[in-house]
């Protein structure tokens, strides 16, 4: 995200936390992800990001995996409520809980050796012309043999008609491209569709 956007992007999603209407904020973690946490595939233990953590249900929930976990997100009121959250219902795990503002496209970590790293619906809004920063800042801190899991909406042309949504999804093939050489899809599954249709996908550093 560039200089100029970000504090207008900032602002937005602010703003949207103080209102209050965040339905996405379920406060339960993907059963996506707890499978792929029950696949043995990773032991619970060494260091997890969530990009675009809001208020940090996933975070939490790697914290309890016994990860160190670190969620990533451009607002603050979200930060601050997930800080609360835990250090309110889980001060056992709250020592592992970290939580950074920073725009997900120019993360503040490089060569973290990431073991897991988590993106529940913050790449398909980030615009195109900034994913490959964003794309940079993930290879560059996900370990040899670590993975990341993405959910993302499939870029379709209804979602292209939508005035709030023009400039979001992803494109058939595009993880697959924007990710090589240096990871690697190990599995897609198509989601129970949102408002559109909807992926999981995992990839593994090489």
């Amino acid at each position: 995200m560039s200089a100029n956007t970000q504090p207008t992007w900032r602002r937005r999603w602010e703003d949207q936390y103080a209102s209050g209407h965040t339905p996405w904020d379920t406060q339960i973690t993907p059963p996506e992800v707890e499978a792929f946490w029950s696949s043995g595939r990773l032991a619970g233990d060494g260091l997890a990001f969530d990009i675009g953590c809001g208020p940090g249900t996933n975070v939490l929930y790697l914290a309890r995996k016994g990860l160190v976990a670190i969620g990533f997100d451009i607002a603050l009121h979200p930060l601050l409520t997930g800080r609360e959250r835990i250090d309110r219902h889980a001060p056992e795990v709250a020592a592992r809980a970290h939580f950074v503002q920073a725009d997900v496209t120019c993360l503040p970590l490089t060569g973290a050796g990431a073991a897991y790293i988590l993106d529940v619906g913050c790449f398909h809004g980030v615009r195109y012309a900034e994913r490959d920063s964003y794309v940079a800042g993930i290879v560059a801190n996900l370990h040899p043999g670590g993975y990341y899991q993405l959910y993302a909406f499939d870029r379709t042309p209804e979602m292209a008609a939508d005035p709030d949504r023009k400039l979001m999804g992803v494109e058939e093939d595009e993880i697959a491209q924007r990710f090589a050489p240096q990871c690697t899809i190990i599995e897609i599954i198509r989601a129970r569709p949102d408002r559109y249709p909807c992926r999981w996908y995992l990839l593994q550093r090489v």
